[in-house]
């Protein structure tokens, strides 16, 4: 197991030296200085491509560097870093373990470590406590939530608010998981722009790719109606916290947008572990991919006693293997509609261009 509390500065070095052009501090000695960026802010991720974003998260996770909350985490995050893994003719990035790991239970995951509409209220109380008035704000989220659609809905209205601010408890996970979790997935093309019109017209000219668009359609319009009755509700009884009030506002119109909305909707439904309602998205597990056609998973998530999430590995993963979870019974057409993956993958149907981007 790496010892992440002496290597992470090395680490945190060479991912901004491979990924960007940002440079870690170093002293005038030629030292690697102790000074960390701060995980919180927008600017510590935003140089970083997709795999910097997802080694840093990594380091910065397995050092404890992101709370509490995360602490859960750290078991699976110093077992495993991003790696390729062929998929029928392509590569796909996934999570490489990086040490033997026999059949036991990995790490159990609690409620504070999950991303949900309940963890993100308590991460928003401990950030706002001296704030009266965003504090009375959250305290009413509940009452907006009247069905399980609310619930997704409301999430993902905080998390598009929290996407744009400087520092946010939420950053590290929505820099690196959610930013383009909706690229491929149909639901989320608008036709009215050119490239969501071009994506539409590609998937027509496959063989079964009209009755794709009409699914798609039909899961945007529910979205639709999801946003209708919740967003306006939403930004009345939460105009600080949403940022229409107060230091640090937003432009209503441009931000709360229905498109930006799906997007963001159909990010989190595609990272979401079944428990209860609407599910919840567990950090980490978003680099595990399903396991390649014929294949089985060797990872396994279940809910204890408790009521706790754990990750158990169900046979002896060798150092180098891929650690994959099984998404369920993935067709190609759902793999596509719910998950944006190129149905390629599974041989179902022919690449689509694009896809393999």
């Amino acid at each position: 197991m790496r010892n992440f509390s002496i290597t992470l500065a090395y680490l945190l070095l060479n991912i901004f030296a491979l990924t960007s052009s940002k440079e870690f501090p170093v002293n005038p000695n030629g030292a690697i200085s102790s000074e960390e960026p701060d995980f919180f802010l927008a600017t510590t991720w935003a140089p970083l491509n997709g795999v910097g974003r997802a080694e840093l998260y990594l380091a910065a996770v397995g050092a404890g560097k992101l709370g509490e909350d995360s602490y859960p985490l750290i078991p699976v995050a110093q077992l495993i870093k991003t790696g390729e893994f062929q998929y029928g003719k392509i590569l796909v990035r996934g999570a490489e373990a990086t040490a033997d790991i026999p059949p036991s239970d990995i790490c159990t995951i609690g409620e504070n470590a999950l991303i949900s509409l309940s963890s993100v209220v308590r991460k928003l109380s401990r950030k706002y406590t001296k704030d009266i008035t965003v504090s009375a704000e959250i305290n009413s989220i509940q009452d907006l939530v009247r069905t399980p659609a609310d619930e997704r809905a409301l999430l993902t209205l905080l998390i598009l608010r929290e996407g744009t601010r400087t520092s946010s408890p939420l950053i590290p996970y929505i820099m690196t998981f959610l930013l383009s979790a909706h690229e491929h997935i149909p639901s989320a093309w608008d036709h009215t722009s050119a490239d969501g019109a071009a994506r539409r017209a590609g998937l027509v000219n496959v063989d079964g790719g009209a009755a794709l668009i009409m699914a798609a359609d039909a899961l945007r319009k529910a979205i639709a109606k999801d946003y209708n009755e919740l967003a306006p509700r939403a930004i009345e009884k939460l105009p600080r916290l949403l940022g229409l009030t107060g230091p640090d506002i937003v432009d209503v119109t441009k931000l709360y947008t229905f498109q930006n909305f799906a997007e963001i909707w159909l990010a989190i439904r595609s990272r979401s572990i079944e428990n209860n309602g609407y599910g919840a998205l567990v950090p980490i597990l978003c680099l595990m991919n399903h396991p390649g056609e014929g294949e089985v998973s060797n990872v396994n998530i279940g809910i204890n006693s408790n009521g706790n999430m754990v990750l158990k590995a169900k046979r002896y993963i060798k150092r180098g293997e891929q650690l994959t979870l099984s998404y369920g019974d993935l067709s190609a057409e759902r793999a596509l509609l719910v998950y944006g993956f190129p149905m390629s993958v599974w041989s179902k149907l022919p690449s689509l261009k694009g896809f393999e981007s």
